[in-house]
């Protein structure tokens, strides 16, 4: 997968790789992770490109991006900021503001700081909080979610990754180790990963995923555990779609309510038998959701 094809300057030799996909309103799409390329978010991107144009962004330390200048700045709060630097550079006055995952949190942080650039905000299988603040039903939830898989053969070694995920990265300071793993629990993260555009991420993952070790050992070492955007989201002033696969395990239907609910103009859309990668398993769906939302409050936006 070949890197982003441009580079912003942000100013004192800082400086973020960008691609823009299709012709349109401006939508800021941001990955996950966090540590993740945002080449991968490609194939989410040339379904909306009849409608937008789609601006993938490398996060601060991946791919050609500059890292951070702490590494405290790999939190939602650094990335949001990172974001809008290079909103401001490449001269876009307002866009719809979306993510999935880390990116979500990252997204839905964005629209409450800089509502001046907010047109409308899309999470993806997003989370309200970490593993240690969540309550009972998304910790079933997840559970059950991850039984869904265990009669296949590649579950053993997939859940021994997953339940040792943190110590091992870490404890590694090789990267490419960390990419084998993903490749290796991609699939709990889907509720099919026979279907096409499933495998295809998988392929991609296993294939040209890059890292930035930085990132994830700051997600992994806290982060992940204790992240609570809550007091965040009441300040979202534009119109908010909270988009959750019905069988995502991480970032599951417990979560996309706990969000929906706690921001004053969100709409919840829940796919029904679809995991975390949502544009991969459902695009059709994916596609629906976000256009029709779009549809909706474009003619409310500034």
């Amino acid at each position: 997968m070949p890197p982003l094809s441009a580079t912003v300057d942000l100013g004192g030799g800082r400086h973020a790789a960008h691609e823009v996909i299709g012709e349109g309103d401006p939508l800021l799409y941001f990955q996950g992770g966090p540590g993740l390329s945002a080449a991968l978010l490609r194939a989410d991107a040339e379904l909306l490109r009849d409608r937008f144009a789609v601006h993938l962004i490398e996060p601060h330390g991946s791919g050609g991006s500059s890292r951070p200048a702490h590494q405290s700045h790999y939190d939602h709060i650094g990335h949001a900021r990172f974001y809008d630097e290079v909103r401001k550079a490449l001269g876009i006055e307002h866009a719809t503001i979306m993510g999935i995952s880390f990116g979500a949190i990252v997204a839905l942080t964005y629209a409450a700081l800089f509502p001046q650039a907010s047109d409308a905000c899309i999470a993806v299988a997003g989370r309200a909080v970490g593993v240690e603040l969540e309550g009972d039903e998304s910790a079933d939830e997840m559970q059950r979610f991850l039984a869904r898989h265990a009669g296949e053969p590649w579950y053993p070694s997939a859940r021994r990754v997953w339940d040792e995920w943190t110590e091992r990265v870490l404890s590694t300071e090789d990267a490419a180790s960390v990419d084998a793993m993903m490749a290796e629990v991609l699939p709990l993260y889907m509720a099919h990963p026979d279907r096409p555009g499933a495998r295809a991420l998988v392929e991609a993952f296993r294939s040209e995923n890059h890292t930035d070790l930085a990132a994830a050992k700051v997600w992994e070492a806290g982060l992940w555990q204790t992240i609570d955007v809550r007091p965040l989201l009441a300040k979202i002033a534009c119109p908010t779609l909270v988009l959750v696969g019905e069988l995502d395990l991480i970032c599951g239907p417990s979560q996309g309510r706990l969000i929906a609910r706690s921001i004053p103009q969100a709409e919840l859309v829940t796919v029904a038998d679809c995991g975390h990668f949502i544009g991969a398993e459902a695009p059709q769906e994916f596609r629906d959701a976000v256009t029709s939302f779009h549809e909706r409050h474009a003619a409310g936006a500034r």
